[in-house]
């Protein structure tokens, strides 16, 4: 291995270190880049110091990052207007009568709010207010239905628009974030079968934790009456995500639009004007915690570009004749770690500059299939311990033991590390609806 890449390696396993230790990711990132540029740089303080004065500012400049607090904006306003409970209500009139009918609704209705949030946290937060009392007062075990609540709140992270999703894509610059956020549609269809399928074997195997159907009878046309809540997220996706997917105008327009409409639509539901203002303010917060990680990324990948590593990578795992599917399987055991200890977006920040060219140009991987599996995985590691962030979430907003979400969750982990797995060798699951589309 040459001595650039063996920087590069030395900077990637002190970044690991120094957030394990606990130092900002942002101030990791810049320190151990300034270093190890300067090291590449043979100690030339002065190109060092171009890049840092430089780089940053064309990168914060840049037209497509206002699509990051747009999208956030829509993620903090569709848990104020009342997005959640709308869904929830609607999709538990047509699985009242199955087995784990409101879990079901709390499946479908994380799918819903999903398409017009895209965040997972919010997730969580709406739908452990919402769909909890109702679980409980139903008679389902507390454990089960807050690891649904909590495994659920994934889909969002899958269904358009996902943070996660545009945050990979204005990193990786050269993938068209309309195609990225349609190819998530086809594996959240399948997750929610799976995760409805770990309620039924919940149900076979322990009746008394899940009943069987709902006391309440919806006759056909209170059903389809209930849909009617439905219909402004159905014309909020079609309008914004097509709108994006099909070239109309760019997701930073489409961002600026489905703002207006979530806006529009809490106006029209009468929520006070103060908690609109109030999400926004929170958006902009969010915004402005990540966004230095994004710029520190940024620079963390021209350092790891200068270094090689990536390819003195891809060398390394042919020479030892390893399949390139064990590959995948290895990064994704690595993201688990990754995602024990930090948020989404911080592992898709410091893990894309060495793995996405280590399995696309060393391995041939499609690189939509592995921006949604990275996603999902990154993601769904959150559910775990000793960080788990979507369980502590959870927990802190239902003032319980995050011990008892963390003991429930393991059924929903498993299946979840499964479907990537699954994913991975079937990558069709990923692109077949954005190929049929056109």
């Amino acid at each position: 291995m040459e001595f650039q890449a063996i920087i590069g390696l030395a900077g990637f396993a002190a970044m690991l270190v120094m957030i394990l230790v606990g130092i900002p990711i942002f101030v990791t990132l810049l320190s151990v880049t300034f270093v190890g540029m300067l090291i590449l740089e043979g100690g030339d303080l002065t190109m060092v110091f171009q890049q840092f004065k430089t780089a940053p500012y064309a990168r914060a400049a840049d037209y497509s990052f206002a699509v990051l607090p747009l999208f956030m904006l829509l993620g903090v306003l569709a848990g104020e207007t009342g997005v959640g409970r709308n869904s929830y209500d609607a999709i538990a009139r047509w699985t009242n009568r199955m087995p784990g009918g409101l879990l079901a609704a709390t499946i479908g209705g994380n799918a819903v709010f999903g398409a017009v949030s895209g965040m997972s946290l919010a997730a969580n937060m709406v739908f452990a207010k919402i769909a909890l009392p109702e679980l409980t007062r139903a008679g389902y075990d507390r454990r089960l239905s807050m690891a649904t609540i909590v495994a659920s709140g994934c889909l969002d992270n899958l269904i358009p628009p996902s943070m996660a999703i545009i945050i990979f894509c204005v990193l990786v610059q050269n993938l068209s974030l309309g195609r990225a956020l349609m190819c998530g549609i086809g594996p959240a269809l399948l997750l929610m079968v799976l995760l409805y399928g770990v309620v039924l074997v919940q149900y076979w195997l322990h009746p008394e934790r899940v009943p069987r159907a709902g006391t309440v009878r919806y006759t056909w046309r209170e059903r389809f009456a209930s849909l009617k809540f439905l219909l402004p997220v159905a014309a909020f996706f079609i309008l914004v995500i097509g709108g994006t997917f099909w070239g109309v105008f760019s997701a930073t327009v489409a961002g600026a639009i489905g703002s207006v409409i979530l806006i529009a639509y809490g106006l029209v539901r009468r929520v006070p004007l103060k908690r609109i203002l109030r999400s926004i303010w929170e958006a902009c917060v969010m915004n402005a915690g990540i966004f230095p990680i994004v710029i520190a990324g940024t620079m963390f990948s021209r350092f790891i570009s200068l270094s090689r590593l990536p390819f003195h990578l891809t060398e390394w795992f042919q020479s030892l004749n390893m399949p390139g599917y064990v590959v995948f399987v290895i990064v994704l055991v690595f993201y688990v770690f990754c995602g024990c200890i930090m948020d989404i977006a911080s592992v898709i920040i410091i893990t894309i500059p060495v793995v996405f060219p280590l399995l696309v140009d060393g391995f041939g991987f499609d690189p939509y299939m592995l921006v949604i599996v990275l996603v999902f995985v990154g993601e769904m590691a959150g559910l775990t311990p000793p960080i788990g962030m979507n369980v502590f979430a959870t927990a802190s907003a239902l003032k319980v033991d995050p011990g008892e979400i963390f003991r429930g969750v393991w059924p929903f982990v498993a299946v979840e590390f499964a479907t990537a797995l699954v994913i991975g060798a079937v990558p069709v699951l990923v692109t077949w609806l954005p190929d049929l589309l056109g």
